[in-house]
C-alpha cells in the first residue's frame, strides 16, 4: 500500500514542479496517516516549507532520527558533530575553523561528516560569540578604474580564504561615517583615498576600529602598504626622454600640483630635469573612461599637434588613446609612443603591446591583509605603525621603443 499523503489544510502549500513541499509549523496534520518512517522517507526529495522561512532538508537530516522531530527541525550543532565522531568538541570547533592545528586528516573526516550531517555554522551567534562580523571593507576612490577591480578580486581572495567576507565601497569626501554607521565591520583598507578620505580613516583609527590604507595615497597616521608611484612616474617619463622623445605630453584627470598626486608629480619632476616643457592633456573621470579619451586625443591633435609621446595616468586612459590615434592613421609608436599605469591585463592583448607602470597589487594586498590580520588578533592596539613601501615595475614594450627620426 503506497503512502497516504494527509489531506490538504492550511499547513499544505501548493506543489512546486512535481514535488509537493511538505509545510512544517508548531505541528504536522494528520501524522498517523503515515508514520514516522513513512514522513522520513517522504522529506528525503522534497522541500520543506515553514511559515517563517524556507529550508531544504539534507539526506542526513531523515537518515538521523536524532536530528529529527515532529514539528520543528534542529540546526545540526558541533557538538552532535562532535558526538557522532567520538572526538572533543574543541577538535570540531578548531577544524571548522580552519586551524592549523589541527592534522588534515582530521579536519578531512570532521569536514566530510559535517557535510553529510548538513551542518551549516550560524555567522549571526558566531558573530556575537566573537564579537566579530567577518566582514572587511575595501574602500576604492572609484568603480571606473580596472586596476581597482584587479585589486577588489585579489583582495577578495585573501579575505575568502580567511572565511571573512570583503565589501567593496566606493567612498568620497564625507561619506565614510555613512558607510561604517549602516554596515558593521571589523577593519577597513582604503585604497589610493583622497586626503579627506583619509582624515575620516584616522579618525575611525582613533575609535579602535582597524584600518590600512594602501596604493599610491596613504596616510602617515595609520598601517599602510605604499606604492611608490612617484618614483615609478619618473622612470616611465625618463625611459621616454633616453629614446630620444621631447614633447611628451601627460593624459590626466588631474588638473593641480597637490602632494598626493604622486603620478604628475613624477611626471612634471622627469621633465623639469630633462629641461623639457610638460604639457598636458586633460580628460573628465567618467565612466566612459575609454571611449572619452579615444575621442579626445583625436580632438587634441587637431587642435595642438601630435606630440612625440604620452604618457597616461592609468591603463585604461592608454587604451583609449591608442585607439584613438589607430583611428586617424597615427601609428604607436612611429608617430607616437605611448606608456600607461597600472598593469592591466589588457595592454598586453593589442597589435602593438603597450609599455605600463606594473603596480604590484598581489604583494600589496598580500600585505595589507597580513597587516589588517595582525590588528584583529591583537586585544589592545599596539603604538606602532605598520609600514611597507613597494615598488612598481615598469614594463617595456613595443609602444615606446622606436627610435625618433
Amino acid at each position: 500500500m503506497g503512502l497516504e499523503l494527509p489531506e490538504r489544510s492550511s499547513n499544505w502549500t501548493a506543489p512546486v514542479g512535481n514535488a509537493p513541499e511538505l509545510a512544517v509549523s508548531h505541528r504536522l496534520p494528520r501524522r498517523e496517516s503515515f508514520g514516522d518512517d513513512g514522513l522520513r522517507l517522504l522529506l528525503a526529495g522534497h522541500k520543506v516549507f515553514n511559515p517563517i522561512k524556507q529550508v531544504v532538508v539534507p539526506q542526513a537530516c531523515v537518515a538521523d532520527s536524532s536530528r529529527f522531530e515532529w514539528g520543528k527541525l534542529h540546526m545540526v550543532t558541533q557538538e552532535q558533530i562532535a558526538k557522532r565522531l567520538g572526538v572533543s568538541r574543541q577538535l570540531v570547533t578548531f577544524a571548522l575553523a580552519g586551524y592549523p592545528q589541527v592534522s588534515k586528516e582530521s579536519r578531512e573526516r570532521i569536514l566530510l561528516v559535517a557535510r553529510e550531517m548538513g551542518y551549516k555554522p550560524n555567522p549571526h551567534s558566531r558573530a556575537l560569540r566573537r564579537q566579530r562580523t567577518g566582514i572587511i571593507s575595501l574602500w576604492i576612490p572609484d568603480q571606473i578604474s580596472t586596476h581597482y577591480q584587479h585589486v577588489a578580486r585579489e583582495l577578495g581572495r585573501l579575505v575568502k580564504q580567511s572565511r571573512c567576507e570583503l565589501i567593496v565601497s566606493e567612498v568620497g569626501a564625507g561619506e565614510a561615517e555613512h558607510i561604517v554607521t549602516h554596515v558593521p565591520v571589523d577593519g577597513v583598507c582604503a585604497v589610493d583615498a583622497s586626503p579627506s578620505v583619509l582624515a575620516e580613516l584616522e579618525a575611525l583609527k582613533a575609535k579602535g576600529v582597524p584600518v590600512i590604507s594602501v596604493g599610491a595615497y596613504c596616510s602617515q597616521r595609520t598601517d599602510r602598504v605604499q606604492v611608490d608611484l612617484l618614483a615609478g612616474a619618473v622612470e616611465a617619463v625618463q625611459h621616454l626622454v633616453d629614446a630620444g622623445f621631447r614633447r611628451i605630453a601627460h593624459a590626466t584627470f588631474v588638473r593641480t600640483d597637490a602632494t598626493h598626486e604622486s603620478r604628475r608629480l613624477g611626471y612634471v619632476r622627469a621633465m623639469r630635469k630633462a629641461g623639457l616643457k610638460p604639457e598636458f592633456i586633460y580628460y573628465p573621470l567618467t565612466e566612459q573612461q575609454r571611449s572619452i579619451t579615444r575621442q579626445l586625443i583625436q580632438d587634441y591633435i587637431g587642435q595642438h599637434g601630435r606630440p612625440d609621446a604620452v604618457f597616461c595616468h592609468s591603463d585604461d586612459a592608454a587604451l583609449g588613446v591608442y585607439r584613438g590615434l589607430r583611428d586617424i592613421g597615427m601609428r604607436v609608436p612611429n608617430d607616437v609612443a605611448l606608456v600607461g599605469c597600472d598593469g592591466i591585463e589588457d595592454t598586453e592583448y593589442l597589435e602593438c603591446p603597450l609599455t605600463t607602470l606594473v603596480q604590484p597589487v598581489a604583494a600589496m594586498c598580500a600585505t595589507a591583509w597580513q597587516f589588517l590580520q595582525q590588528r584583529l588578533a591583537q586585544s589592545k592596539p599596539a603604538r606602532s605603525l605598520q609600514c611597507e613601501i613597494l615598488k612598481p615595475k615598469l614594463a617595456v614594450r613595443e609602444s615606446s621603443q622606436r627610435s625618433p627620426k
